[in-house]
């Protein structure tokens, strides 16, 4: 007899709609967006999946420490319930709570083994009526619900046991493809919420990575490289275990060096040449063949632009320049600092067209300076513009503008944009700007309303 269950319910999930289930899945998606609420309910084993439904809803579905869903169950409040059932009907104690917390726009999720419970078809009416998005997750040959609702998924069998197992199978479902899909939908992680909601005169921007993504793939450049210089430095050809300890050694300190100039990798190149037996080098001769060996990298971007076969747009950091302009507009004076040599980053803001948004001043490094330079940038704003940290919000996705902002009391976003894919968060990223102690993480500024909004206290940032 179980075999015989089993082979029942394996019989009737084949059968499951799968086109209707990622409508359902794209639907709950958008309340993201929408800044929607989802509504669930259900009587006896539907009242529980409806309770689960929005237990993962809730906590499963949070991708990158990023917000659930604002979804409540309409049968988990047992005094209401039993409030409403007592003094009205139980046909209509979930109308009585949509009539009071619902609002058009706001999805509605029902469930039923047989798609006829008169409280459910009720509650399906009035949220039709309402301007709900009214879905159903029905049994059997789907009752009077399946014509009441927007969407319905039925579990084609008659046993109830197996109708309740298949409404959660779809759910679990839905559960797993919605994480997958929010992972490059926009949305703001928040470990800390800004203190001074509103205050904030002045905004530093780092460059690479996070307003441009021009030299995207740089570390393709740098790490093969460095290895390719440590590799000859012991004046024998390493074995493979020994590359790829190379390659872990050099991975780990361009990582923890990104976001400062150039030259201080190239120190640390030195150091681990002389420390495999090599000759001391000035390091400034490793910069210039890493930069000959990314102006090559690079050489056909700058060309594109610069002839009119590539757009700004198409290497930059989504929502950037929106970004810019609505700062701008609410009198926030913009800064840009870089690790890259100053002229460089200069040339190529102009060649972007973002140039012009700075009017704080553009930054970049000089080979004669040995400190950091966005260090340089943050005490020159605090103590020419006499304000106070507080005042200050930065951008970036490397450790030295997170650190420096932290430090300074300001307050630090983590741009963790996937440069490679352009949307989405880059996870490594992510968990090294995090170590950094970022107060906030964002995949990019493709929702630069909402991230002002958030900013200035006017938004809880749960939007994409």
């Amino acid at each position: 007899m179980i075999k015989e269950y089993f082979s029942r319910v394996s019989e009737a999930l084949d059968k499951a709609d799968c086109v209707v289930l990622e409508e359902i899945a794209w639907l709950i998606i958008e309340t993201k967006k929408s800044g929607a609420r989802i509504f669930t309910a259900g009587n006896g084993g539907s009242a529980a999946t409806a309770s689960h439904f929005v237990n993962d809803l809730i906590k499963g579905c949070q991708v990158y420490g990023r917000a659930g869903f604002n979804a409540t169950c309409l049968c988990d409040a047992l005094p209401v319930l039993t409030c409403l059932a007592n003094d009205f009907s139980y046909e209509d104690v979930f109308v009585k709570q949509l009539q009071t917390m619902a609002r058009s726009g706001d999805v509605l999720i029902l469930f039923s083994g047989s798609g006829n419970s008169p409280n459910i078809l009720r509650a399906a009416e009035y949220g039709a009526k309402l301007g709900m998005e009214v879905i159903a997750f029905s049994g059997r040959d789907g009752g009077a619900l399946e014509s009441l609702c927007g969407v319905c998924v039925i579990a084609y069998t008659w046993g109830m046991e197996e109708i309740e197992d298949l409404h959660l199978c779809y759910c679990h479902s839905l559960v797993t493809f919605i994480r997958e899909k929010l992972k490059d939908c926009w949305d703001i992680e928040i470990i800390n919420y800004p203190r001074r909601a509103g205050g904030y005169k002045y905004a530093l921007f780092d460059f690479d990575g996070t307003v441009s993504l021009l030299r995207e793939g740089w570390q393709g450049v740098m790490v093969p490289y460095f290895i390719e210089t440590l590799a000859a430095a012991g004046g024998e050809t390493p074995s493979e275990d020994e590359l790829s300890d190379l390659k872990d050694t050099v991975t780990e300190f361009v990582d923890i060096l990104t976001g400062k100039q150039t030259i201080f990798q190239c120190m640390r190149l030195d150091e681990e040449v002389q420390k495999r037996g090599g000759p001391a080098v000035d390091p400034y001769i490793y910069k210039a063949e890493y930069l000959r060996r990314l102006k090559d990298h690079i050489h056909k971007r700058h060309e594109d632009l610069r002839e009119g076969k590539a757009k700004p747009k198409d290497y930059l950091v989504p929502g950037c320049v929106e970004f810019f302009e609505l700062l701008r507009s609410k009198n926030i004076k913009l800064y840009l600092a870089s690790g890259t040599d100053e002229t460089d980053v200069i040339a190529e803001a102009e060649l972007l067209g973002v140039a012009k948004y700075f009017d704080g001043g553009i930054y970049g490094a000089f080979d004669e300076q040995k400190k950091c330079t966005k260090e340089v940038v943050v005490e020159k704003i605090l103590k020419e513009n006499k304000i106070h940290g507080s005042e200050l919000v930065s951008f970036g996705d490397g450790f030295v503008e997170i650190e420096l902002t932290k430090k300074t009391g300001g307050y630090a976003v983590a741009v963790a944009s996937d440069e490679t894919r352009r949307k989405g968060v880059n996870e490594w990223k992510r968990k090294r700007l995090l170590s950094a102690g970022a107060d906030a993480v964002a995949p990019d500024f493709a929702d630069f309303a909402g991230l002002y909004k958030f900013l200035t206290g006017k938004g809880n940032g749960n939007a994409f």
